[in-house]
């Protein structure tokens, strides 16, 4: 079996660690195809920026006229300007009305979806208020996902070619593109939870360079046999101080306490998650990643929000922010040395497996807060990352993923009075109207009866062939004698089922995930492999669960959940193909033939 060449430069998201990463062994007339890609590695970025821009490009030609009334997002953001934690009740579905003492609407309501996709928009909202183009922002954001994909599959030894044919597979071959084309409130929130999803996979995998190599399974079971703990009784008692603090959380807002001490107890969570992380990595250093997250994530929207409500807040932020870059100027000019020490030191701590192992637990954690069912992707964190061990790893990632879940509970209890959003519940019982779809009254919101009849969606759902009408229309098509077009609206070969579009059909590289698992013939597999293959699984079995699977879409879009893992397994599959793996050309091509016609027509419908 013909592995693929390791690139010198395949790890460019973190050139020390490509040291580590052993070198493939050159065949004899193979040389010129190495030097070839070295050239071709020579610019890294510049690759990433392509891909950026091409998709950026096909993302607002495909919809030139971008625009959507479903505004949840955009609406939650000016809320939060506002000083109110519930929208204006919107003229459209998936808004839970909020009631009065008499049983009355007042007008407003709260929304089912997690907060991070609205986090993003206040910025953007803050300036043009309800005026955002959030279709806009979605391309945008979308194309630059697909640069974070390049830079994450740097650090897998695949060839060059995989690595970005992969790249482009996930931004123009897969739901991705019809939600970067769309942008409305559901999939705004994949893009946004899919950028982090990204970053969370590359920081674990730049923090173990090993992950991706098949290794014996008699070797990997042992070293799972031996789990590494560290900390001694330190880790042990912060782990039953959270414990007892996420007890008390469940207790608390049981009881209906106010929202304030609720967010306090979420505080001390937070703080008992960064101990164990000091304990468990034995340093303070560990801890860095996390203070430049809080202070992005928590500290803009926070200064927002204040200026928004106050003048004199809005002063005191300028002063403060004023004042840290005087001193910084002043420390630069007056002791370098010690800035320049003091950088070093934020790099050395930044660049430690342990500490990118916890950023990554915080990016994977942000990634639930846009999209709840990709936190069943966790095993996957347990097996891949900075550590040593999969315990280390799995208590590094989950106390980084701990601070924003925390959070998400915290902001939903303030929102609905509840840790778990009512609105869920309520939408549930309202779309069970819509009988077509043949949802169950008597079955649970999740429930194992959906997963056959939505596994034959995911796999197996056809487009429309010679339809008679449009979706959601009922006046005829084709006049008498006119032919059928590709594009034509008024006399369609095929148009997208609103319900979904078979996987298989309209992403066909993903096939190629299974040859990821070649080196099990020799009883050897590497960790990235199971991890990933767990992830999809995990995440698609309980998307499978819910009683919708979407609505006015082409392909499947609860796949975007679980994409980032997913392309890790295409690309390690293409690789294991050996000279034939430019078979991944005709795959990723076919890919994205057929999610440009999907992408069109869903378009042209209006939807």
């Amino acid at each position: 079996m013909e592995r693929s060449i390791t690139q010198a430069t395949s790890g460019d998201g973190d050139p020390g660690q490509t040291a580590k990463r052993p070198a493939a062994r050159p065949e004899a007339g193979r040389q010129g195809r190495i030097d070839r890609d070295e050239q071709l590695s020579v610019g890294p970025y510049a690759w990433g920026f392509a891909l950026i821009g091409l998709c950026l490009v096909v993302y607002i030609l495909c919809n030139p006229n971008r625009t959507n009334i479903y505004m949840h997002f955009v609406l939650q953001a000016q809320a939060w300007l506002d000083g109110r934690t519930a929208i204006p009740t919107p003229a459209y579905q998936d808004a839970l009305p909020i009631l009065d003492s008499t049983g009355a609407k007042t007008g407003y309501s709260i929304i089912p979806f997690p907060p991070l996709p609205a986090l993003v928009l206040l910025p953007f909202v803050a300036v043009w208020h309800l005026a955002v183009n959030e279709q806009l922002l979605a391309a945008i954001f979308a194309a630059v996902d697909v640069g974070i994909a390049y830079w994450m599959l740097g650090y897998l030894p695949v060839r060059h070619e995989i690595r970005w044919l992969t790249a482009l597979f996930l931004g123009l071959g897969t739901g991705l593109w019809y939600a970067a084309a769309i942008g409305s409130t559901w999939f705004w929130a994949h893009v946004v939870a899919i950028g982090c999803l990204l970053a969370a996979v590359g920081c674990a995998l730049s923090a173990d360079p090993e992950a991706a190599e098949p290794r014996s399974l008699a070797d990997e079971f042992a070293a799972a046999r031996r789990p590494k703990w560290s900390g001694g009784w330190r880790s042990a008692a912060t782990v039953v101080v959270l414990g007892v603090l996420g007890e008390l959380l469940f207790v608390l807002s049981g009881a209906g306490t106010a929202a304030s001490t609720v967010a306090a107890v979420g505080v001390l969570v937070a703080i008992a998650a960064a101990a164990l992380a000091m304990a468990v990595s034995g340093g303070r250093g560990v801890l860095v990643p996390l203070i430049v997250v809080v202070a992005i994530v928590g500290g803009i929207p926070a200064g927002l929000v204040l200026g928004s409500q106050s003048s004199l807040a809005l002063a005191v932020v300028d002063v403060l922010g004023l004042a840290v870059v005087v001193c910084l100027v002043v420390l630069a000019r007056v002791r370098t040395g010690a800035v320049n020490d003091a950088l070093a030191a934020l790099w050395t701590a930044l660049g430690r497996p342990e500490s990118r192992q916890l950023a990554a637990g915080m990016l994977f954690g942000l990634a639930c807060t846009a999209r709840l069912t990709i936190v069943f992707g966790f095993p996957f964190l347990i097996l891949v990352g900075g550590g040593g061990s999969w315990l280390r790893r799995g208590i590094l990632a989950g106390a980084g993923a701990l601070v924003p879940l925390v959070t998400l509970l915290v902001v939903t209890y303030a929102t609905s009075g509840h840790l778990f959003n009512p609105a869920y519940d309520y939408l549930y019982h309202l779309e069970l109207g819509y009988t077509f779809l043949n949802y169950h009254a008597d079955w649970s919101i999740e429930d194992l009866r959906y997963v056959p009849q939505n596994l034959m969606i995911m796999l197996f759902n056809m487009p429309l062939f010679d339809p008679q009408t449009l979706p959601y229309r009922t006046d005829p098509l084709c006049q008498l004698g006119q032919a059928r077009g590709l594009f034509d609206i008024s006399c369609p070969i095929a148009t997208p089922d609103p319900v979904a579009t078979s996987l298989i059909l309209t992403s066909p590289a993903y096939l190629l995930a299974a040859l990821a698992w070649v080196p099990a013939r020799m009883r050897k597999l590497d960790r990235v492999t199971v991890g990933a293959t767990i992830a999809v699984a995990a995440i698609a079995f309980v998307n499978l669960m819910h009683f919708s699977q979407g609505w006015v879409q082409f392909g499947y879009r609860f796949s975007n959940d679980f994409a980032p893992f997913a392309i890790l397994l295409v690309a390690l599959g293409a690789s294991r193909l050996g000279r034939f793996w430019p078979v991944l050309v005709a795959f990723v091509a076919a890919s994205i033939a057929i999610n440009a016609w999907g992408t069109v027509w869903g378009v042209m419908l209006g939807w």
